[in-house]
């Protein structure tokens, strides 16, 4: 024999002996192969699942599904049957969030409730002031509030929750499900129990899945579903499901939670053995937000009537004041470029409509009525002069306002100095913060200055206004203090300068209050 024949035959048989040792050591202890050891998890998940006593449901060797997994399902497809109908007609859940917080509220809550419909408070605020229905709501909220203490808010969120755990499973599409073993069986006709055929597994692992998440969900033993029940008895007449039935159920899954079943079932089907259901706790609250809507809602209320009440009042001050006289419009300043600017989401003109109204008033009555009052009374009176400077001041800060609107209306045209700048910048909004940022400035800044000339020319005028007042007190004094000619005035007005003083005063006042219903939005 060749001694280098012997040598390698002798290492072959070393290698295979090494080989036949590995081989041993790897079945005794954990392989480093990836695939080995997953098909040394899934014999033991497989183990582990015969162990339980929901074997039946589930057979590794072939990976199927067996009849009596459907069973279960159609059982309990039976009992919530009715429930589902009913959720799957009222897929607005809103509509039972309320019927929840009604049947948590107490008696006091439930007729407080009733004070904060839009209807009650409009027909309230036609015979009692806004203000006083203001201080009573806030009153009443309060109350409201109050009366959800700890333990009021706890019954309601539980209830609530335990509502949406049997609503969810409830709502698991048991119907699909089924028709896989059964493809013949009818949705929510139950007049005989249908047979059934194993199935792939691979077929319903993804319904397995979702049907683990709400089935397990139900099982949290700090649920009282007693509470739910009392609450569908009261407000649907009726259990929706029977109540001993869905202890049942909710035993029943338990039990193969406790057992493990169904997940070592997905595992093997999935050939996953780290998968886990996700079990995350998704609740939401119902009181808070309920609350805040409330709160909400009655502001809103509220602030309709108030700006409803504001345009009337405004509107008949405007009849009052400008009578049939056309309303001249501002040409730049005007609601006409808000459309625009919400559009693309930026800030408006605040003040378009008093600022039109102050032009208005300026070119119509300051300028023609308080002028040739100015003339007549100012220029021709005999009076100190320290008491006439101040009339005299406001009026003349009044025309220079005038002017001034009239020129910050023309810088906002589009070749003005600031519409311009609008003009350029509005197209570049839509993917230039910049663009956006410096717009909203102009327009700031465009606010600013209007309201500055309503407030400056509102003290302008109250001004001339107080003035006035003392003027038609001191013409009807036997002995005049003030005006020392009155009656040689008399002669260059058209109308007695009493009427002419009271009708200017009264324009005046009404003006004031006109403005004053914006200033103090």
């Amino acid at each position: 024999m060749n001694f280098q024949d012997t040598n390698t035959e002798d290492n072959t048989e070393k290698k295979q002996n090494e080989g036949f040792f590995a081989n041993l050591i790897a079945s005794l202890f954990k392989s480093n192969n990836p695939e080995a050891e997953k098909k040394r998890k899934l014999k033991i998940i497989a183990k582990n699942l015969s162990k339980t006593k929901f074997h039946n449901y589930y057979k590794p060797s072939t990976t199927e599904i067996m009849p009596s997994f459907a069973k279960l399902f159609y059982e309990i497809y039976k009992i919530i049957s009715p429930a589902q109908l009913l959720f799957k007609a009222n897929p607005n859940t809103n509509i039972f969030k309320n019927q929840i917080l009604n049947f948590c509220m107490s008696n006091s809550q439930l007729e407080i409730l009733e004070h904060f419909d839009e209807h009650k408070i409009t027909e309230v605020s036609k015979q009692v002031p806004l203000a006083n229905i203001k201080t009573k709501i806030e009153q009443e909220l309060m109350a409201f509030s109050n009366e959800f203490d700890m333990g009021r808010v706890n019954k309601t969120e539980n209830l609530y929750r335990s509502f949406s755990l049997l609503r969810d499973f409830c709502l698991y599409d048991f119907y699909f499900l089924l028709r896989k073993f059964n493809s013949s069986i009818q949705e929510n006709t139950f007049t005989s129990t249908p047979s059934f055929e194993k199935i792939n597994a691979e077929y319903i692992l993804d319904d397995l899945k979702d049907f683990v998440i709400v089935a397990y969900a139900i099982t949290d033993e700090s649920i009282s579903w007693t509470d739910l029940f009392e609450f569908f008895k009261s407000t649907h007449n009726s259990e929706i499901i029977s109540a001993n039935n869905w202890k049942k159920i909710v035993a029943k899954i338990k039990s193969i939670q406790t057992s493990n079943a169904f997940e070592l079932i997905i595992k093997h089907i999935s050939k996953d053995p780290k998968y886990q259901t996700d079990l995350s706790n998704n609740s939401t609250s119902i009181v808070e937000p309920f609350l805040d809507k409330i709160t909400e809602d009655t502001n809103e209320i509220l602030s309709k009537l108030e700006n409803a009440q504001k345009e009337s009042k405004a509107t008949s001050i405007c009849q009052q004041i400008f009578g049939n006289t056309n309303i001249e419009p501002l040409k730049n300043y005007t609601e006409a470029y808000n459309s625009i600017f919400q559009k693309k989401e930026l800030l408006t003109y605040d003040y378009s409509e008093p600022l039109t109204y102050l032009k208005n008033f300026l070119l119509n009555f300051v300028k023609k009525e308080i002028r040739e009052l100015f003339d007549i009374v100012v220029i021709r009176g005999q009076w100190d002069a320290s008491l006439s400077a101040p009339m005299s001041n406001a009026y003349q800060e009044l025309l220079k306002t005038s002017t001034e609107i009239t020129n910050f209306d023309t810088s906002l045209a589009e070749d003005g100095s600031l519409g311009s700048k609008i003009k350029t910048l509005l197209p570049k909004t839509n993917h230039d913060a910049g663009a956006e940022n410096i717009i909203n400035r102009v327009i700031i800044d465009s606010n600013d200055q209007a309201k500055s000339f309503i407030l400056s020319s509102v003290q302008n005028l109250i001004i001339i206004g107080k003035t006035l007042k003392q003027l038609i007190e001191d013409y009807v004094k036997p002995k005049h203090i003030i005006v020392q000619n009155w009656r040689e005035l008399e002669k260059f007005s058209e109308v007695p300068l009493k009427e002419f003083c009271v009708g200017i005063y009264k324009k005046i006042y009404l003006f004031v209050q006109l403005m004053q219903t914006y200033l103090s939005e």
